[in-house]
């Protein structure tokens, strides 16, 4: 690792680093796929064991920027852990620029086998190696989108979270404007967007 400050970040808050699974070609039967867009060659699972809490996000990207293939990641932090996905895009040198981090909720360890067998991997489709991975993806974002927004939103994107969760801080931001607004007519007019934000996120999540 040539960054100094990343190894140190590392050595200061991961106790171990396990290689789970490597699923390639030839261990799975399951094709490469590329576009202009991404590269998925294989699939690197990893299992992480944390120091401390809190610091899973930044290690999940100085990981990501150090293994060229996509990651799943298992954190395990004290009585409890967090299985990490990412979204990918490929650059003009072939490797992989992280675009997006994707945690599922954080389960007690003892829950273990039960969350690891609700996700099935023989279960996901396997055209290629993105199916394969945004099939996984997806059932974690998901169980995480169930816990932030609605226990009744079925499966979702990638791409339609990003949107849940912009439209979300879009909300929350203009709620905190409108409390600094002393301006009727403003505070009024910002109300109003607030609606149909609302109404948006709403709409989004019965889709």
């Amino acid at each position: 690792m040539k960054n100094t400050k990343d190894k140190q970040f590392l050595q200061n808050f991961v106790q171990s680093i396990y290689l789970l699974a490597s699923l390639k070609t030839e261990n799975t039967r399951i094709e490469v796929y590329e576009d202009d867009k991404v590269l998925y060659q294989e699939i690197q699972f990893l299992y992480v064991e944390m120091k401390d809490k809190g610091e899973s996000n930044k290690i999940y990207k100085i990981l990501t920027h150090l293994i060229p293939y996509p990651l799943v990641i298992l954190f395990e932090e004290s009585d409890c852990f967090t299985i990490y996905t990412g979204r990918f895009e490929r650059n003009s040198e072939d490797f992989l620029k992280l675009v997006n981090i994707y945690p599922s909720p954080v389960y007690q360890k003892r829950d273990l086998e039960n969350v690891l067998q609700q996700l099935t991997l023989i279960d996901l489709p396997r055209q290629n190696f993105k199916t394969f991975y945004d099939g996984l993806r997806n059932e974690i974002i998901s169980a995480t989108a169930k816990l932030q927004y609605d226990e009744n939103i079925g499966s979702i994107t990638a791409e339609e979270k990003d949107q849940l969760d912009n439209l979300k801080k879009q909300i929350e931001d203009l709620r905190n404007s409108i409390k600094k607004e002393n301006q009727l007519n403003r505070k009024i007019d910002m109300q109003m967007k607030l609606k149909n934000l609302k109404d948006e996120l709403s709409s989004k999540l019965n889709q």
